[in-house]
């Protein structure tokens, strides 16, 4: 069985990409960009950048905080609004 240490791609990078994420979309509604095609790409960034620190804890048997559970499935609703 694996240790945590010898898992793929450390939390502390994970939970980086999720603030550059962020940073990213908040940049965007600072700046009123209305590029829609911008707007989703920040948006799937941020969910997959969501998703893959999830994955992460999960794979260590560690609980997914309740903020980021909430994060994920209001980013997955959005990502379902803006398909249609």
């Amino acid at each position: 069985m694996s240790t945590p240490d010898a898992l793929p791609y450390p939390l502390d990078t994970l939970f980086a990409d999720i603030l550059a994420a962020r940073a990213e979309r908040r940049r965007q509604a600072a700046e009123k960009v209305r590029d829609p095609g911008a707007q989703d790409a920040a948006l799937r960034e941020s969910l997959r950048a969501l998703e893959a620190y999830a994955d992460a804890l999960d794979r260590r048997c560690w609980p997914v905080p309740r903020q980021i559970q909430q994060d994920i499935r209001l980013h997955r609703a959005l990502c379902q609004v803006r398909r249609h």
